[in-house]
């Protein structure tokens, strides 16, 4: 074993610790997804009709000269 491999094993209160940090992490990260997901698919859906100006990249005085 190398001496910075037997350096790194010894620690092992702090490792636990980051690994308990990790998890939460990851936890609250899955949880905000989660909640996020869930606000997206309570949002209504854009209504199916044709809107008032739906071709809005066209200039209005266009409209009138294919006339």
């Amino acid at each position: 074993m190398t001496p910075l491999a037997s350096v790194l094993a010894a620690g092992g209160g702090k490792s636990l610790l980051l690994v308990i940090i990790g998890v939460v992490i990851v936890a609250v990260l899955l949880f905000l997804f989660w909640r996020g997901r869930r606000n997206v698919e309570e949002r209504p859906s854009p209504p199916q009709e044709p809107q008032p100006r739906s071709g809005s990249w066209e200039e209005p005085d266009s409209r009138d000269n294919d006339q």
